[in-house]
């Protein structure tokens, strides 16, 4: 096993799956709830969250990068939203658990 989550809060419900320009695997999280977040795991196993939708009780859906691997996007699915991320990647490991 690659990863196991220790409770609900930390992570539940991952829906789709993407390996990230960096190696790590980001996961879309769907818990059928509120705060729905994109989370990311690296080889080390380490959970990080990238973001969490606070407003809206919908899921992240879609996630994947753009061909020169600069521009993550996302889908906030009942909105219909269509979200581009972008910055410095290399600074992700700031974000680990």
């Amino acid at each position: 096993m690659f990863y196991e989550s220790k409770s609900k809060d930390e992570y539940w419900g991952g829906d789709n799956i993407v390996i990230a320009p960096w190696g790590d695997l980001i996961i879309c999280e769907d818990n059928g709830s509120r705060g729905c977040k994109l989370l990311g795991i690296n080889s080390e196993g380490s959970l990080y969250v990238i973001g969490q939708v606070e407003d809206s009780s919908s899921e992240i859906a879609g996630v994947c990068f753009s061909p020169d691997k600069k521009t993550m996007f996302l889908n906030i699915q009942d909105e219909g939203r269509t979200i581009a991320i972008f910055g410095d990647w290399s600074k992700i490991s700031s974000l680990y658990i």
